[in-house]
């Protein structure tokens, strides 16, 4: 006879396995209810890389309308690649950074700028592998307005073009006399309309119906207008657009990137008409500029910024960071025991949106690698701008630094002493636009120098500021050094220990720089080395003694590494060799240590479906 016990066992354990089953027949339910089959899902598309963290930092990327191709620039170099991966199209390089394209819509031709001139328009065909210019027998353009009166302009003066739906006409922005004009180009360039915009407008782009969209700034917001300059759309949340928009292929959604609580961007999908707008992105770092294929899926690029100090021995060796935020432009103290640095974000909402305004200040650590920084001991500067590159007098009583405030790009001076509102004094006046870099002063105390624009040819050239070290007080104002025989752009420059010449670091074309010494006063030039890198403005250092140079360039692992040589000539060699990019070296005062920036800006591209 069976033991009811058991009975009573069996009978529980066949509940139990009934409960398990409704439990997991429930959960797939709720599953299929909280995650359908057509929910979004992101898929890595590419990496552009960088080549350096002081210039532009945004490349360029779209994926082609038939899904199945992505290109973005890097540099002055276009990539075109398949979009689940492959190999890329190779391309020969522009004679500028690509920062705008756009494809046809047949998926073959990528429309790019940075041929030839910056604002050089170009085709490059992916099948091919050609590249040609836009429009080259129709440049400049004719056009009438709808007043009845003419106007024209050159081909590479236009900005952010893009392309129809249809492939029969290109839209782009010109800059005339008046204000903006919103130019609309038949593609063999045989016709255009022009419209004189009466707001400040950005980032034309066309539905799928035809009309041309726009960012427009109205009563001092960016808002979509549809048509570009007309009627604003109303989003909820009502916030800036930044940056570049698309409108889906049905005409009911346009994406659009909204600044988030933190200060960086995500990514949004705003319905055409008006109303609630949907969040699709919640990254770290800015998401933005979207492109959008004939499925509907959309693609957007996520920056990735970081940059840390560190230092490594001047005879060669292991690099070791002497700081663990986000820190570049390393400079010394006259003990040897402090480092000057830039810190912040540089994160888009204030940099792209809102230039000058930059989250980046100066500030001050200890050189400690075996207990790095987490941040600044001593801020010097902390305006709402771009605060970057101080430097100390040879005494310690005086720190010089480059900044945005009271709207310029200039040299500033302030007591070495003191909390970060010590008032600041403008040494240098260039004028409303014209860039200034970082300032060095010289080893008696009585010269400050930098490099910044020429009031005349508008080209960096160096200046150099009488200044007396003890009472801080200008004794010549800022005076540009004429070089001889150089045709090349100024990016940065270092004292020699006699305080009577300098050594300097220029740009002669695309890819191409020149180190050389030259006076104080200008003259005649010697050339200590020239080399081909992709990265802009490097820097450069000079040992104490006055012996050897320190400069970056291409290292054997395809990293930009920290290399020395003899300024009276010789062979570069490697002192640093790891996995990381380097930039803007800083040689210590006893000469036994080389500070730099260790960097990489990347842009990831992703795909939503």
């Amino acid at each position: 006879m069976a033991d009811p016990a058991d009975g009573r066992t069996l009978t529980r354990a066949l509940v139990l396995v009934a409960l398990m089953l409704a439990a997991v027949a429930a959960l797939v339910v709720a599953n299929r209810r909280a995650a359908p089959l057509d929910s979004p899902r992101l898929v890595w598309l590419a990496d552009a890389h960088q080549f350096g963290p002081v210039g532009y930092r945004d490349p360029a990327g779209a994926i082609s309308p038939d899904g199945q191709w992505i290109a973005y620039s890097e540099g002055r170099f276009l990539r075109v690649r398949p979009s689940g991966g492959g190999p890329s199209v190779a391309f020969p390089a522009g004679a500028a950074q690509i920062r705008t394209l756009a494809w046809s819509p047949d998926s073959r031709t990528v429309l790019t700028d940075g041929y030839l001139v910056p604002g050089g328009w170009a085709l490059y065909d992916r099948l091919d592998g050609t590249r040609r210019a836009l429009w080259p027998e129709h440049d400049p353009l004719s056009a009438t307005r709808g007043d009845g009166t003419s106007t024209h302009t050159r081909v590479a003066d236009l900005r952010q073009l893009s392309w129809s739906p249809d492939g029969q006409s290109l839209a782009g922005l010109a800059a005339a006399r008046d204000g903006q004009e919103l130019w609309t180009i038949a593609a063999d360039a045989s016709s255009a309309h022009v419209e004189r915009m009466a707001q400040r407008v950005a980032f034309p782009a066309w539905t799928s119906s035809g009309e041309l969209a726009c960012v427009a700034t109205v009563n001092g917001k960016a808002r979509v207008t549809i048509p570009c300059g007309g009627s604003t759309l109303r989003t909820d949340p009502d916030l800036d657009v930044n940056g570049p928009i698309a409108f889906a292929p049905d005409g009911r959604t346009v994406y659009v990137s909204f600044a988030n609580p933190s200060g960086t961007l995500d990514l949004w999908a705003a319905p055409r008409a008006g109303g609630a707008a949907v969040r699709l992105t919640g990254f770290s770092r800015d998401s933005y500029a979207p492109s959008i294929t004939a499925d509907g899926s959309v693609s957007f690029k996520v920056q990735s910024y970081r940059t840390v100090v560190a230092v490594a021995p001047a005879e060669g060796g292991a690099s070791r960071s002497v700081a663990t935020f986000q820190s570049e432009t390393p400079s010394w103290d006259p003990s040897g025991k402090l480092l000057g640095i830039t810190f912040g974000t540089w994160r888009r909402i204030v940099d792209d949106a809102k230039y000058p305004d930059i989250a980046q200040d100066a500030g001050v650590i200890a050189v400690d690698p075996l207990h790095p920084a987490d941040r600044p001991s001593q801020i010097v500067h902390a305006s709402v701008s771009e605060d970057q590159a101080l430097c100390w007098s040879p005494n310690g009583k005086w720190i010089a630094f480059h900044s945005h405030k009271d709207q310029s790009d200039d040299i500033f001076l302030r007591p070495a002493s003191g909390a970060g509102d010590v008032a600041a004094r403008r040494l240098s006046f260039l004028g409303r636009g014209a860039e200034a870099g970082w300032p060095r002063w010289s080893p008696d105390g009585r010269w400050l120098l930098f490099d910044g624009a020429s009031r005349t040819t508008h080209r960096s050239v160096m200046f150099v500021i009488g200044i007396d070290q003890d009472s801080g007080a200008t004794t010549r104002e800022a005076q540009e050094v004429t070089v001889d025989g150089f045709d090349a752009d100024v990016s940065h420059a270092e004292w020699l220990p006699d305080s009577a010449r300098v050594a300097v670091v220029a740009k002669e074309g695309p890819g191409r720089h020149v180190i050389f010494t030259v006076g104080r006063d200008g003259g005649s030039a010697q050339v200590v080395h020239r080399l081909e890198s992709e990265h802009d403005s490097p820097g450069l250092a000079v040992s104490p003694d006055g012996h050897d140079v320190a400069f970056v360039a291409p290292g054997a692992g395809g990293f930009f590494q920290v290399f020395r040589m003899p300024i009276a000539g010789g062979t570069p060699v490697a002192i640093t060799n790891d996995w990381s990019n380097k930039t803007q070296p800083a040689w210590s005062p006893d000469g036994r240590s080389i500070a730099f920036t260790v960097w990489n800006y990347d842009a990831q591209f992703w795909r939503t479906r």
